[in-house]
C-alpha cells in the first residue's frame, strides 16, 4: 500500500506562489528600470549590468570602455535595445533615447541580453548633462 508524503501538496503550493511573487517583481523592475539613475539598479547595476563610457557607435557595434576592462569591448544594438537618457543630475525625468544618442564620451550604463557572453545589449541608460 502507497502511502501519500502530506508535505508535497505543501511543497507544491510553496513552489508556485514563490514563482507567482517572483514575475510580478520582475515586470516591475522592467517598467520601472528607465526611471532609475546610472548605476542605481537594484539587483542589476554591478551585477548583470556594465558602467563605462561610448569609445564608437557605428552600423549597429557600440564600443564602450569600462574600467574593469584593459581593452574596450563591442556590444551589438539591435532595434529590440531599449535606449533610455538619464537626466537625472539635470533634474529632470528621464526619456526615451535612440542610437544617435551614443556620442562618443558620453557615460553609460549597459544590460547585456545574456550577461554570460556580453555580446548584445538589452538595455542601456546613456547619461545627459552634468
Amino acid at each position: 500500500m502507497k502511502t501519500l508524503n502530506p508535505l508535497g501538496p505543501v511543497l507544491a503550493l510553496t513552489l508556485c506562489g514563490a514563482l507567482a511573487a517572483a514575475a510580478p517583481a520582475a515586470l516591475a523592475q522592467r517598467a520601472t528600470e528607465r526611471f532609475i539613475p546610472l548605476g542605481q539598479s537594484p539587483g542589476v547595476s554591478g551585477k548583470t549590468a556594465m558602467m563605462g563610457t561610448v569609445v564608437r557607435y557605428a552600423n549597429g557595434m557600440l564600443t564602450l570602455s569600462s574600467p574593469g576592462y584593459p581593452a574596450p569591448q563591442q556590444v551589438r544594438v539591435s532595434a529590440a535595445t531599449e535606449i533610455w537618457l538619464d537626466r537625472s543630475a539635470l533634474r529632470q525625468s528621464n526619456v526615451t533615447g535612440t542610437p544617435a544618442d551614443l556620442v562618443a564620451g558620453r557615460r553609460i550604463e549597459i544590460r547585456f541580453v545574456d550577461p554570460a557572453t556580453r555580446q548584445a545589449a538589452a538595455w542601456i541608460k546613456i547619461q545627459a548633462g552634468g
